[in-house]
């Protein structure tokens, strides 16, 4: 472009050059000087009028060109969008306490989440799944909205729907979910207050959950507390918690073996837990311990004779190393219950899994459960059973 311009500029000079350069054999039929220098002048406005046309498109040019690039700098929305999930095939050889032998090849589970970040201090996530529980049904799992930002402010506040700090995460390295999350998991509408600060963590929330006292009406009256602490150093990284919730039998578990009596209860009986876990080379070691703090009505959940006062247990240990290239981790774990008979759990169960990760995001996992009844004195069997289970688990 600007080679162009130039050109432009100096055509009038050319043009006069060429026509004073003729202008000595100029005859009487040829134009005079004063034509020329006219005609020149023409010229002249027509290449000014050309390059002030110029000038314009090189501009809108330039102005095109910045706004696309800042567009392009611009974060979009769909960049703090993030869409993921898990599927598990899961083929399983069982013998029940009664003796009786059974297998079976299920989707045991199939799960899809959608987290967004639509401003910095908010944060949405949706989850559905699906699990083999025989109604063959998704269903929305968790919704939550997350209104903070703890990197620059320690205050946050949490809403919706999903499983309530009390237990801790419940992690494992074993295919199948601890006794502690089948006691204790609880997954209500609820909101919740925290604040964290240099690793310490304090949140409360408060809920109307599923279980109510007869004759109190349905009312937000369930409340729970959770306090933790982590820290990670080059070598280790650990993490210790605590929770009390004034309803455990808000928990899944526990309003599915109060059955008929979750909303007719005389007390609400609260729920204390702890739960630890360090990570050092390639170990993890996890412990976890809840119980009932006082007992139920035997009208309500029963255990010998008597009001249940459930309580569950678990301590887990991994290692992870690579075999052949391929990451492989071997678990063992040892869990047990207390007056946890009516919730269909065992008094203890051993077990140990081992899972390799066959290429990114797909991995299989083989688990041996071995699991004691409580006793015909408690009135359970006495006896044993087993769980033998392969998984396939592919995540995206």
């Amino acid at each position: 472009m600007k080679t162009l311009s130039h050109l432009l500029l100096r055509l009038p000079v050319c043009t006069a050059a060429l026509m004073f350069g003729f202008s000595g054999h100029a005859t009487s039929q040829e134009p005079k000087l004063a034509d020329l220098v006219k005609l020149i002048e023409v010229q002249q406005q027509q290449i000014n009028t050309l390059r002030t046309q110029l000038e314009t498109t090189v501009s809108k040019a330039n102005q095109t060109a910045s706004t696309v690039e800042e567009s392009m700098a611009k974060p979009s929305f769909l960049d703090s969008i993030s869409i993921g999930g898990a599927a598990e095939v899961e083929m399983t050889s069982t013998e029940a306490f009664s003796g009786a032998e059974s297998s079976d090849i299920a989707l045991a589970t199939v799960e899809a989440f959608i987290d967004a970040q639509p401003h910095e201090y908010l944060g949405t996530h949706v989850q559905f799944i699906y699990e083999d529980d025989g109604t063959e049904t998704i269903s929305l799992d968790e919704a939550t909205f997350t209104l903070g930002n703890v990197e620059k402010n320690p205050f946050y506040l949490i809403g919706g729907k999903w499983a309530l700090p009390f237990g801790g995460a419940f992690d494992t390295s074993m295919s199948s979910d601890p006794l502690t999350k089948s006691l204790g998991e609880t997954k209500e509408a609820a909101l919740l207050l925290g604040a964290t600060k240099d690793g310490a963590t304090l949140e409360g929330y408060i809920y109307n959950g599923d279980s109510q006292k007869s004759g109190g009406g349905d009312n937000i009256d369930q409340f729970g507390i959770n306090a933790g602490y982590g820290f990670e150093t080059n070598s280790v990284a650990y993490n210790v918690g605590l929770g009390y919730i004034n309803n455990i039998g808000d928990s899944d578990g526990v309003t599915s073996g109060l059955a008929g009596n979750a909303t007719a209860i005389n007390n609400y009986r609260g729920g204390a837990e702890v739960h630890a876990d360090a990570a050092f080379g390639g170990f993890v070691v996890r412990g976890n311990y809840m119980t009932t703090v006082l007992s139920f009505e035997t009208g309500e959940l029963a255990f010998n004779g008597q009001g249940a006062k459930p309580s569950a247990w678990s301590v887990e240990g991994a290692y992870t190393m690579p075999i052949l290239g391929k990451e492989t981790t071997f678990a063992g774990t040892v869990q047990g219950t207390k007056e946890a008979l009516a919730l269909g759990l065992p008094e203890l169960r051993v077990g140990g899994a081992v899972t390799v990760g066959i290429v990114d995001h797909f991995a299989i996992t083989g688990e041996y459960l071995h699991d004691t009844d409580y006793d015909t004195s408690d009135g359970g069997t006495g006896n044993s059973g087993h769980t033998a289970t392969l998984k396939l688990a592919a995540d995206f």
